[in-house]
């Protein structure tokens, strides 16, 4: 903790996080892993989730211990999908693969919160992280499901040419913590 240094917390989804990065409009992100980054912009895994099914308690999949994937065929997904292909459309797209169907979703929200209160409301299934549990509202189950490994990295990203003496200690800090090199890439 550095008392005259003062941080301003935004949220913002992955994409724009990126954007704001390359533009120096933020010093810091934290992501969805992705594939590919913006010039200058380096991204570091500091944890992986388990991907999970969120539906309402009563759904007649909610009875399940687990899932399998084909057991979702048929199931309007909701998801939260920005203005790319990139993130949890991948892990869907993989998840349609498995259990056969197209792994598109029914439902486009903006953000997880909208998504899970609307399974919860009986619109449909979500594929999600499983910290999504924390802000689960009434109604909501999770499901663990089989025969399919994905995770959901979470990433801290920056500019590889930072300058900023606090920007540099603060992800060398949150790097140390999560024992994660600095390296490149």
């Amino acid at each position: 903790m550095q008392p005259n240094v003062r941080m301003r917390v935004t949220a913002m989804e992955t994409p724009r996080q990126l954007q704001s990065l390359g533009d120096g409009v933020i010093d810091v992100g934290l992501i969805r892993s992705r594939t590919y980054y913006p010039d200058g912009v380096i991204a570091r895994i500091v944890q992986r989730e388990r991907l999970m099914i969120a539906l309402a308690t009563d759904h007649p999949l909610a009875r399940h211990k687990t899932l399998k994937p084909a057991q979702l065929r048929g199931q309007p997904f909701i998801s939260p999908q920005f203005s790319e292909m990139g993130g949890f459309a991948e892990y869907l797209t993989h998840l349609g693969r498995i259990g056969g169907f197209d792994g598109k979703p029914e439902y486009e929200v903006i953000d997880f919160i909208t998504a899970i209160s609307m399974a919860a409301a009986g619109y449909g299934v979500v594929l999600v992280p499983e910290s999504i549990k924390a802000f689960a509202p009434l109604g909501l189950t999770f499901k663990k499901i089989s025969d399919f490994d994905d995770e959901a990295p979470l990433a801290l990203a920056y500019r590889a040419r930072e300058r900023s003496p606090c920007v540099k200690a603060f992800v060398s800090s949150v790097l140390s913590l999560y024992k994660v090199s600095e390296g490149r890439g």
